[in-house]
């Protein structure tokens, strides 16, 4: 099935919230997942990130946007940066999220087998590259995703209705 790419953005960051993993972290990770599924990554990385909030991509990729600009400001349009070694899979879709067009994005590894992003890049001219209007996500991620995102919500007891959640005990109809 196809969903549109704010369909797919706000469902992995409710999921994100849903799995323990702090709000900031949570949007970064919903914007790249719609970068790392437009571009045919498989779903499993996505949920082996979300699988364990004290140790993810989900907590360490945005600071790799940051250190991607600031290489580039430093070094010139190709950079190269050590990962860690579960930061992997999600790397290239977390460093399209930078202002920088990136014209080539590939992994491989260092001498001492630590995996590594190479990178050329761009200034942006014009407007960014688009997304396609649809984007394939595997039925058995949206229903991880769903399930992790339900996480969020306000459980349907009898004291939260009667503290106000939901329609409570008026009948609007």
């Amino acid at each position: 099935m196809s969903y549109s790419a704010n369909e797919i953005a706000t469902l992995a960051q409710k999921a994100a919230r849903g799995a323990g993993f702090p709000p900031h972290q949570a949007q970064i990770f919903g914007a790249a997942t719609v970068q790392f599924l437009a571009s045919g990554g498989e779903a499993q990385a996505l949920l082996d990130a979300l699988a364990d909030p004290d140790d993810s991509p989900i907590l360490r990729l945005p600071l790799l946007v940051e250190d991607i600009q600031r290489a580039v400001d430093l070094a010139g349009p190709e950079i190269t940066l050590t990962l860690q070694p579960g930061d992997k899979a999600l790397a290239p879709a977390y460093a399209r999220l930078t202002a920088l067009h990136i014209t080539r994005a590939e992994l491989g590894q260092s001498e001492d087998g630590l995996p590594r992003l190479c990178l050329d890049t761009a200034p942006v001219q014009g407007a960014a590259p688009t997304l396609p209007p649809r984007i394939a996500a595997d039925p058995a991620l949206i229903d991880r995703l769903s399930t992790l995102a339900a996480l969020t919500y306000v459980p349907a007891t009898d004291s939260s209705r009667s503290a106000g959640a939901g329609a409570g005990d008026i009948d609007n109809d």
